[in-house]
């Protein structure tokens, strides 16, 4: 019993450090995005210099207009530059997104498929340390404590049934 009782705090002191690294590894892959975001935002000035250089209306016409050359690489060169503009109009918004979203939206966020290679990335350099803001610590807090009562919930309830099933054949 004692034992039991260890594990079950043992558990819940692990999921409180798991949620409580949430908004920490949030600040670090904001400082990652703005780092990117400024990346590709110098690609993306570069490209908007080459079209009214050329005499272009946008980056877009500019890019059309590439992708109709008969040479491959021109088309390929084209096609590169969409991407870097998609992922850095993506990346802007995921900024956005994090910035003024709640732990529970963030947490979501990082959950979802299309985010694990940059958020690998960022655990690559990732170190865990505690928040320091009471929000994030009490939201921290009641998930840990939700998902901690829905892990041990189901086996106290089947403990509790088989000590009345063992009071039952005893009497």
């Amino acid at each position: 019993m004692i034992i039991l009782r260890l594990i079950d705090k043992i558990v819940f002191a692990a999921l409180l450090i798991l949620m409580l690294q949430v908004p920490i590894v949030t600040d670090h892959y904001v400082q990652y995005l703005n780092g990117y975001v400024d990346a590709t935002q110098a690609e993306v000035d570069h490209y908007q210099q080459l079209a009214d250089t050329y005499g272009y209306t946008n980056i877009n016409a500019m890019l059309t207009a590439l992708q109709t050359n008969q040479d491959p690489l021109v088309r390929d060169d084209a096609q590169h530059k969409q991407i870097v503009m998609q992922a850095h109009s993506e990346a802007q918004q995921a900024l956005a997104n994090l910035r003024t979203s709640n732990y529970f939206e963030q947490a979501w966020y990082f959950a979802q498929p299309a985010q694990y290679q940059r958020l690998s990335q960022v655990l690559n350099l990732y170190q865990p340390s505690l928040p320091l803001k009471p929000q994030a610590i009490g939201s921290a807090l009641v998930t840990s404590l939700s998902l901690y009562l829905l892990l041990w919930l189901p086996l106290a309830w089947l403990r509790q049934r088989r000590k009345k099933r063992r009071q039952v054949f005893t009497h």
